[in-house]
């Protein structure tokens, strides 16, 4: 298993929901080792959002980076929520 972190960063002044004020910057996930590379940011968005309730997402901007820090990209045909079950939380 390797491990990215999901960044969150509000980019609204004021956030929509105050449910969403508990949500921290960064979350490890645990991408399975079986993930093509080319879907490791898709997963790692879809493990988060499955575990972490974001009440409005228009207040965040979400990013996917590796443990080297460089962003890692979506890729535009990636279908949402098709990798729950292929990684973690950590």
């Amino acid at each position: 298993m390797r491990t990215v972190t999901v960044i969150a960063r509000q980019v609204s002044t004021r956030l929509d929901s105050e449910e969403d004020a508990d949500i921290a910057e960064e979350y490890a996930v645990g991408i399975d080792d079986d993930v093509p590379e080319s879907d490791v940011a898709g997963v790692a968005l879809d493990v988060f959002h499955d575990n972490i309730a974001v009440d409005c997402l228009d207040d965040f901007e979400f990013t996917v980076k590796d443990s080297k820090g460089v962003e890692i990209l979506e890729p535009e045909d990636y279908e949402g929520y098709s990798g729950i079950g292929r990684g973690k939380m950590v």
